[in-house]
């Protein structure tokens, strides 16, 4: 994986959504016991794919959506928020990004997504 500076935000940002966590939250910090990190997006890129490519496509993005959420299908609202996310990580939408870039994506998604038909 390389080191792209201009993605680098992505894994310190605050969770604005629902969170990808559904555990009790920390009673001081208000914050969920378990955030989505590197490993834990690593961990459902192989999970979803069977390794790690230099690069992933948006169906790949979406599959390791699927596996890290556990969500049945991709409906119109998570791919909207999919949509959203690429395009805040990577400026616009293209057939195939690096990875580094795919699980940013993934992160910010986990970290912004408000639910809409979240959990099937």
């Amino acid at each position: 994986m390389t080191k792209n500076s201009l993605i680098d935000w992505v894994w310190t940002m605050d969770e604005l959504g629902i969170g990808w966590c559904q555990c009790e939250k920390d009673p001081i910090s208000g914050k969920a016991p378990h955030t989505v990190n590197k490993p834990l997006v690593t961990k459902s890129i192989v999970n979803a794919l069977g390794d790690i490519p230099e690069v992933m496509s948006n169906q790949d993005i979406s599959l390791v959506v699927l596996d890290l959420w556990k969500f049945r299908d991709i409906t119109p609202p998570i791919a909207e928020a999919l949509m959203r996310s690429v395009k805040a990580v990577n400026g616009e939408m293209h057939p195939q990004y690096p990875t580094a870039t795919a699980m940013a994506a993934i992160k910010h998604f986990s970290n912004t997504f408000a639910g809409e038909e979240a959990r099937g």
